[in-house]
């Protein structure tokens, strides 16, 4: 990153509290500097998958990787375990996307889009060209075998093709990370950010949760009662997991430290 910047720690996860203004700074600087930088977003769901997930944790403890908050659980966990956190800091990627497409017009950056199915990329190609006609973009959706070595390489080469300063990844988190952790080193893209579903709701393919309810810690809520069947097990199940998880980090953190206090004493 460009400049030494605020770390918050939730029982070792790490997260960069930063406002929409700052991470597009972060965005440009990246660019300008042509220096990989990835974006990841953190959520409960996030801090779930942190624990779960492998890849997941690995690219969020990657020194090139900025972890914005995208949930205000995350600002209350993070105040929890100490960190100095406003609500500011919540950058939900629904929220700065518009502008940093407007960014990327102005700038004449590219962006290439992947994720999603062909549909939601396809109509969410149609909303990025209407708000910004200008916008050199492409993409192209997330139907494909990652783990097929000639697949995934031509997935990377239509990318480096394209050349874009910044490269919008929605396929799910745990899959949207271990796919840039097993390509940045291929990608020739100055700036990698994970986008999850985001572009579903830009594309009309799911309601938009009502922006109110973001600072007020509520868009689960919509999001569960709007498709129950998709969210139930992440906001009804997982939440419990998140807190043992971090029961038994903070546990294990607080034994290390009583070792290492006695074997200097």
């Amino acid at each position: 990153m460009t400049q030494t910047r605020y770390e918050a720690s939730i029982a070792g996860c790490r997260a960069h509290p930063c406002s929409s203004g700052d991470l597009l700074s972060e965005i440009e600087s990246a660019i300008h500097e042509r220096r990989k930088l990835s974006i990841v977003g953190l959520n409960l769901h996030g801090l779930y998958m942190y624990h779960k997930n492998t890849a997941f944790r690995a690219l969020l403890h990657d020194d090139r990787t900025l972890v914005h908050i995208d949930g205000m659980s995350i600002v209350w966990l993070a105040r929890l375990f100490g960190g100095h956190v406003s609500a500011a800091q919540r950058t939900g990627c629904i929220d700065w996307f518009p502008d940093l497409l407007d960014r990327a017009a102005e700038r004449g950056w590219r962006v290439y889009s992947l994720g999603g199915s062909r549909r939601v990329q396809e109509d969410g190609l149609a909303y990025m060209r209407r708000r910004q006609p200008d916008l050199a973009v492409d993409g192209r959706d997330g139907y494909f075998d990652m783990h097929d070595r000639t697949e995934a390489a031509a997935v990377v080469a239509r990318i480096n093709a394209f050349k874009p300063d910044v490269l919008l990844v929605g396929m799910g988190m745990g899959r949207q990370e271990e796919w840039i952790l097993a390509n940045i080193d291929r990608l020739d893209v100055p700036c990698i950010t994970t986008m999850g579903a985001c572009l579903e709701y830009f594309a009309g393919a799911v309601p938009m949760p009502p922006r109110i309810l973001g600072p007020l810690g509520l868009e689960w809520l919509f999001r569960l009662v709007s498709d129950p069947r998709r969210f139930w097990r992440r906001y009804l199940v997982e939440p419990w997991a998140v807190a043992l998880f971090l029961a038994r980090d903070e546990l294990r953190l607080r034994l290390r430290l009583k070792r290492t206090d006695r074997v200097s004493s």
